[in-house]
């Protein structure tokens, strides 16, 4: 759940990044599932709101108020009136008719279940709907690129009042169970000192593509698209970052 400077800063550091890779593929997969679709982790709606404003019928769901109470007023700025639920997945009731869940942003991986929660949606979606997803692999922890148990320095950028905002991160690895969890401090930095912090922890279920497919499957599920990379592009002969989009249909 996202608080304190955590939420402050998200959309800072997201705009950062550049154009939300993920936009183009959200917005191919509700064309291709049109009607009433939800964003499962719609934060502040970074990705909700711009395809709102083309005229999809998206509503959001997340179950931190902060979030929810950035994106009611980033929507009132826009003119938009988005349909938002400050909730948890398994609250929704069973009638919702949704043609299309989304979940972006490795949301899937940060719930506490993921196969409880691929089942709940399949329930959730009327028949033939359509569920979006990304995922990712941690390669760099895994092969020892960032050092274990430490903290090191993650993302900064300077602040119109002069400041920084910045992110140190440790992680920890159960390879057993395929679990990476993070730390991540949040510090607003003036001169030598910090004049404010925050800690946040993240828990990441990560998982092959054959795990995923598997997992989709069991739950009832039938891929119809997987994209590398956010890329609709082949990307033969190319080293994959290691994130996966999947496009996938409830089955009949």
């Amino acid at each position: 759940m996202y608080q304190s400077l955590e939420a402050e800063w998200h959309d800072l550091f997201w705009e950062a990044e550049g154009p939300a890779a993920e936009l183009p593929l959200m917005e191919f997969f509700l064309k291709k599932h049109p009607g009433k679709a939800l964003e499962i982790g719609c934060g502040s709606g970074r990705l909700l709101l711009p395809l709102l404003a083309k005229g999809y019928e998206l509503e959001g769901l997340d179950n931190a108020p902060e979030m929810i109470d950035r994106c009611e007023k980033a929507a009132r700025a826009a003119g938009l009136s988005p349909t938002l639920h400050c909730a948890d997945l398994f609250t929704l009731p069973l009638d919702s008719g949704y043609q299309a869940l989304a979940l972006p942003a490795f949301t899937l991986q940060l719930l506490p279940d993921p196969i409880a929660a691929m089942l709940r949606m399949q329930e959730l979606l009327t028949e033939g709907g359509g569920l979006y997803f990304s995922v990712f692999y941690p390669w760099l922890e895994l092969e020892g690129e960032l050092p274990e148990g430490e903290f090191y320095p993650d993302h900064s950028l300077p602040l119109p009042d002069g400041k920084e905002a910045a992110i140190v991160t440790r992680h920890e690895l159960d390879r057993a169970a395929q679990i990476l969890t993070r730390t991540h401090r949040y510090e607003l930095r003036a001169g030598a000192g910090v004049e404010r912090s925050y800690e946040s922890r993240q828990v990441i279920r990560y998982a092959t593509e054959e795990d995923w497919e598997n997992l989709l499957h069991a739950a009832g599920f039938a891929v119809e698209e997987r994209w590398e990379d956010f890329s609709q592009e082949e990307n033969a002969g190319e080293e994959s970052a290691g994130v996966t989009t999947y496009l996938a249909r409830k089955a009949t």
